[in-house]
């Protein structure tokens, strides 16, 4: 009995996977009830962020470290040999190197390692999600299957002018690793199994991302110009640009209750949830801040986005979620998400990326 409550101990401690890289976090408190609101109009996660089995999700949004090794087997490949839905980003902390077979490959400078990447699009983070499943294996099947099947991902166009995709909505049975589905993600950033209620009870949710019912303040880090009070990297810019320079980790004092850290600024970041327009299209649900939003709405619990899923701009980036290592053996069974709500269009200014997210997610 002993050494059972041993091996559990040191997996709910367990920090970078070794198979994959990531640092991932546990999330417990299975059967935790839903986030029932709290009175704001508008509020389109009420019912939404219970989750009945254990998981993990990475304490980082993907790195550059990480998204490097992805990016060399990926895109060093043969011209004949190239694959779909994949390209480099431009911003991320990555330099070009010589190619090995072709293709184009990356290196990570020293320092760079924990800078966040943007240009992710949904359909490449599943194809990583694959490649992780699959052992890392080069072999071109490694990046289509596993996961997710890449057959699926393609676009139709509706009669009436929308798009429509048809990817694979959630991920296949055993998947050992995964974009996270919106209950997910939302239970790991905002539900906290220690909060003292009011009633006595034990176990709630916060409205942010950091385990408190105040709206955060955004500024800079110490080490790149800040006065110490900032606490996410999002609404304001530097110059040079040098906030897409910020490594993910520092603002250390801002942690989901599970200790997770940046689900406010850097990146916006994919899930697998659905958003079902009234047109007939549908979108997949991205949450939390990013560079440049100005608005704390974006971090309150009850807003979120939707993008199509082969959009990949700057503030587009993944948290990667994994299944719990076992002493036996078993599969996590997955539910189909369905959402509603308003996707935002593509724009690459941020004056235009403010003003249509704030729209999208004041909408319903």
């Amino acid at each position: 009995m002993l050494g059972t409550l041993a091996v559990l101990s040191s997996l709910s401690l367990a920090q970078v996977d070794p198979a994959s890289g990531i640092d991932f976090v546990t999330i417990g408190a299975a059967g935790n009830a839903p986030w029932a609101g709290d009175g704001t109009l508008g509020d389109r996660a009420i019912g939404r962020g219970g989750v009945d089995y254990e998981y993990r999700i990475g304490k980082y949004e993907v790195t550059t470290a990480n998204w490097v090794e992805f990016m060399n087997a990926a895109l060093d490949r043969p011209l004949d040999d190239r694959l779909p839905h994949v390209r480099a980003p431009q911003f991320w902390g990555a330099a070009g190197a010589p190619p090995q077979n072709g293709g184009q490959r990356f290196t990570v400078p020293a320092g760079n390692e924990l800078r966040s990447v943007g240009d992710i699009s949904w359909r490449a983070a599943a194809m990583y999600c694959n490649w992780l499943h699959n052992g890392k294996s080069l072999e071109r099947e490694a990046f289509l299957n596993g996961a997710y099947d890449v057959s699926t991902f393609v676009t139709i166009q509706l009669p009436n002018g929308t798009e429509q995709f048809q990817d694979q909505f959630t991920r296949s049975p055993g998947a050992k690793y995964f974009i996270p589905s919106w209950d997910e993600w939302l239970k790991a950033s905002h539900y906290d199994p220690n909060k003292q209620n009011s009633d006595g009870s034990v176990g709630g949710w916060w409205r942010y991302s950091n385990g408190t019912d105040i709206p955060l303040t955004y500024g800079p880090p110490p080490s790149f110009g800040g006065d110490g009070t900032g606490m996410a990297n999002a609404g304001f810019t530097l110059p040079g640009s040098q906030q897409y320079q910020i490594p993910l980790g520092n603002y250390p004092q801002t942690q989901t209750p599970w200790g997770l850290l940046d689900v406010a600024g850097c990146t916006f970041e994919w899930t697998e949830g659905l958003i079902e327009l009234a047109t007939g299209e549908r979108a997949r649900v991205v949450d939390g801040s990013f560079y440049g939003s100005s608005s704390t709405q974006l971090d309150w619990i009850g807003g979120r986005g939707g993008e199509l899923p082969f959009v990949d701009v700057l503030f587009y980036g993944v948290r990667i979620g994994t299944v719990v290592p076992s002493l036996g053996s078993g599969a996590l069974v997955m539910g189909t998400l369905g959402f509603y709500g308003i996707r935002r269009r593509r724009s690459t200014s941020n004056a235009q990326m403010q003003m249509c997210l704030c729209h999208g997610r004041g909408s319903g």
